[in-house]
């Protein structure tokens, strides 16, 4: 499939896939921090500067969305190095003539408005609950500070306001929908025949393949590459290097034995004789007693509850309680449940309510895990608050030292007693093993590694990691010999030899059925069977999506069928024969009506972004100078 799409891309579906994952580089902001120096700016925006880091990250994450949606290859008709990164600048400089306009214009969100954004973010929740550790984890693990990162969050949520503003007010009048739905609803009567291509009698010779590779080199040019030093630290590593003595352990243990005693439920039942505030509660205790010594004398606790009880949410259940905790009952009530043992009747006890006599009927919960079955737990616990400690102090140490010895990680090393491991070979797009980390591949391609030399900043991973980095060995973008991609060049003289011959049989064809020849005849002469589709819709299934999409761009038929051809899988030539139209003005399918709507609103927004992109002030440096 994947082969197929880059087979298509050319023309306006290259341009159109590029609009299609082009996802705003808001989320994050252009930081201007993130550069700095002498470097002349890529841009500037109302005197508002894009520096090179900015556009090289940006392009290294759009380059990275293109390689995975084409399954790591970036197909040519896409454009050059240069065209990508002349869109991605073009791009950053849409968001801060945006950011710009809406600053200008008091687009704002309020704190509570804020809060509600943050907490709702799944990447900051654990169980489905906001989780105010992980959050400042993961903005560490990013570069962020929570302020930072609220400042960023409030500027481009200020941008959505624009947006979704825009998209929310477009409408569209009645005549515009009802010729939508006719044309949405409209079916066509089509068949197709195909052309097909015997790829086994194409055979390019050695020469072939070679001229070729020859003329076109930069098609066979492997991927700048690099290799790279680096010390890694690890939360986990140090963990297990620290020895927790038992007494320590232990010690925790029973600073924390509230921590693993389960919570003591109490099952009770009560009889309530109720005492206003203005009453003698002398009857009341009279009564109580009376009924307490008919309990002792045999009778039956529930029914004796049932008849007398004035516990309306009770008494009619017998008096259950159900499951008593601590702190849900009133003190006295409480101090005398809690200090009867199972299957004890109490003496009337006096609370704000009246007079009560309380059974328990049974006693669960309260136990404390033992020592043993907690001590793992406790020992990484600890070791977890021991590594912290050390990981920060040993990488504020590294990050010194790799900073005040720039041209080397050999120092820090045997200073701090670690180990420099040095990677694989990977490009700008993959890797294996550290390089598998985007951000390591995203450092290790700039300016400071590769062009000048230098060590790398802390570079924070997932799972409580941290890198630092150095060039170990470059390996510049070069041809890959014949003998790598005489198969790929194979197949791909096979392809276009196939698809120019289809193309030619398919031409000619199609001048023969125009001058009166029939669909039928055409299929007796290629020993092809027809495709009949009868009527399809415009989302048919079961319709080659090529031959479905260009059968509703076909004129209506007046005198006859009309046919089309087009190249299809495989260098294939398809012939289509379009007999009829069918249009339905009838019933609007609203989701699709709303979906116009919104295109509408999307190309207004367009528009508007391009508005403010051309009033800005914008000066370019051209990419060749940088």
């Amino acid at each position: 499939m994947l082969q197929a799409i880059r087979d298509k891309v050319t023309g306006w579906i290259a341009y159109g896939i590029i609009f299609l994952i082009s996802v705003p580089f808001a989320l994050w902001g252009v930081n201007s921090y993130l550069g700095g120096g002498e470097a002349a700016p890529a841009a500037v925006v109302n005197g508002e500067e894009i520096t090179l880091r900015d556009l090289d990250q940006a392009y290294a994450s759009y380059r990275q969305r293109l390689s995975q949606l084409f399954g790591g290859s970036i197909p040519e008709s896409l454009g050059s190095e240069s065209i990508l990164r002349e869109q991605v600048l073009g791009q950053l400089v849409e968001e801060i003539a945006l950011r710009q306009y809406t600053q200008d214009q008091y687009y704002r969100i309020g704190d509570e408005e804020l809060n509600r954004i943050i907490r709702s973010m799944d990447v900051f929740q654990r169980d489905g609950q906001f989780d105010t550790e992980i959050y400042q984890s993961q903005l560490r693990s990013l570069g962020y500070s929570p302020l930072g990162f609220e400042q960023e969050l409030r500027r481009t949520n200020a941008m959505d306001q624009l947006q979704s503003g825009i998209i929310a007010t477009a409408f569209d009048i009645p005549l515009l929908e009802k010729q939508f739905t006719s044309l949405n609803n409209q079916t066509r009567k089509i068949r197709s025949l195909t052309y097909r291509v015997d790829t086994a009698a194409i055979q390019p010779g050695a020469e072939e393949i070679e001229r070729v590779y020859l003329s076109r080199p930069d098609r066979y040019r492997s991927a700048e590459q690099v290799r790279i030093d680096f010390i890694e630290l690890s939360l986990d590593s140090i963990k297990q290097a620290i020895e927790v003595e038992e007494g320590d352990v232990y010690a925790r243990y029973q600073e924390s034995r509230t921590a693993y005693t389960s919570a003591e439920v109490r099952e009770a039942s009560h009889i309530l004789i109720t005492v206003k505030d203005d009453e003698d509660a002398n009857p009341a205790l009279a009564r109580i007693t009376a009924i307490r010594e008919r309990i002792v004398a045999g009778e039956d606790f529930a029914d004796l509850a049932r008849e007398f009880s004035e516990d309306p949410g009770s008494a009619s259940d017998g008096g259950s309680l159900g499951e008593v905790e601590r702190g849900i009952m009133v003190q006295p009530f409480e101090a005398a449940l809690f200090s009867m043992e199972a299957g004890q009747l109490s003496q009337p006890v006096k609370t704000s309510f009246g007079w009560h006599l309380i059974r328990l009927d049974s006693v669960s919960g309260g136990e404390t895990r033992s020592f043993d079955s907690v001590k793992p737990e406790l020992e990484d616990e600890i070791r977890t608050e021991l590594a912290e400690s050390q990981i920060y102090d040993l990488v504020e140490n590294v990050a010194n030292l790799v900073y005040e010895q720039p041209d080397s990680l050999q120092p820090a090393a045997e200073q701090l007693d670690l180990t420099i491991e040095t990677s694989d070979w990977f490009d700008r797009v993959s890797g294996a093993g550290i390089a598998i980390e985007s951000k390591v591949r995203q450092v290790a391609f700039s300016a400071e590694i590769l062009q000048q030399g230098l060590n790398s900043e802390a570079i924070e991973l997932d799972n409580d990691r941290v890198v630092f980095i150095r060039l170990n060995q470059l390996k510049p973008a070069a041809v890959r010999p014949l003998d790598q991609v005489e198969e790929l060049i194979r197949s791909e003289i096979i392809t276009d030899k196939a698809r120019e011959q289809s193309v030619t049989a398919g031409m000619a064809a199609l001048a023969e059925l125009k001058a009166g020849k029939t669909l039928d005849d055409l299929a007796a002469e290629w020993s092809e069977a027809i495709d009949d589709y009868g009527f399809v819709e415009r989302n048919q299934s079961g319709v080659d999506s090529a031959i479905l999409g260009r059968s509703f761009s076909m004129s209506k038929p007046e005198q006859g069928p009309v046919f089309e051809g087009l190249p299809v899988k495989n260098g294939n030539y398809a012939i289509i024969e379009l007999s009829a139209v069918l249009s339905n003005d009838g019933n609007a399918d609203s989701k699709a009506l709303d979906e116009l709507v919104k295109a509408r609103g999307g190309a207004e927004y367009q528009s508007a972004l391009k508005v403010l992109t051309n009033r800005a002030e914008v000066v370019r440096t051209p990419l060749e100078d940088l």
